[in-house]
């Protein structure tokens, strides 16, 4: 009788330490076509391969640890280092193309309180300050930061003015004037970087899909 409660005690270990692993889910800015999958290695736990998107959010997996490294399919090098927060259990990691090699990491606690559906997180990873608005909201931000904003100040017709800039020396120079329709259960991410055939400061957004919370949860 004693070694059946035994195997029992080590399933439920198991299953409650599984169920403690953290979820990651991740972002590229870009990726090389060279590249090819990608895996989680944490010591001698590893994920099983996966590519990296950059125009959605990957499915939500496991994370192999607190912290992990990326490695490419077939190869010993590492692309990227991440670090989780020892608080929360779901995340979203972006990944930024180092001015070295291989990616720079922005985690992002996704079951944070103040980051909801309807915001928009931007980071520039340009070599110039970058400024912009969304409706009301401003945002000036200097390169290597980000930060999320809350959207305010849409129009009666149902949408935000927006619009992206770059400092320069000569002065603040427009990159792009829009139109983004109010989706409350959209978050937006928006890189800044600079575009490797202009040499100029360029963005990219991505939009995400944020599922209601069900009544009770």
């Amino acid at each position: 009788m004693i070694q059946p409660l035994i195997l029992l005690a080590v399933l439920l270990v198991g299953s409650l330490l599984h169920a403690a692993e953290p979820n990651v889910r991740f972002l590229a800015e870009r990726v090389p076509k060279e590249l090819g999958s990608v895996s989680m290695f944490a010591e001698e736990a590893r994920s099983e391969p996966f590519s990296l998107p950059t125009n959605h959010l990957s499915q939500a997996q496991p994370a192999p640890g607190r912290r992990f490294v990326l490695r490419p399919e077939g190869k010993e090098m590492t692309v990227a280092k991440v670090a989780l927060p020892e608080d929360g259990k779901s995340f979203i990691v972006l990944l930024l193309p180092s001015r070295k090699a291989g990616y720079e990491t922005v985690v992002i606690r996704d079951d944070a309180p103040n980051f909801r559906p309807g915001d928009v997180y931007v980071h520039n990873n340009a070599s110039k300050t970058v400024l912009g608005y969304v409706g009301s909201t401003k945002f000036t931000i200097a390169p290597a930061q980000g930060k999320s904003i809350r959207p305010e100040g849409a129009r009666d017709e149902g949408f935000y003015d927006v619009g992206f800039g770059v400092r320069e020396k000569a002065g603040d120079r427009a990159l792009s004037k829009t139109r983004w329709p109010v989706e409350e259960q959209i978050r937006s991410y928006v890189f800044f970087f600079m575009n490797p055939e202009t040499q100029r400061v360029d963005f990219r957004a991505v939009d995400e899909f944020v599922a209601p919370e069900k009544p009770g949860a």
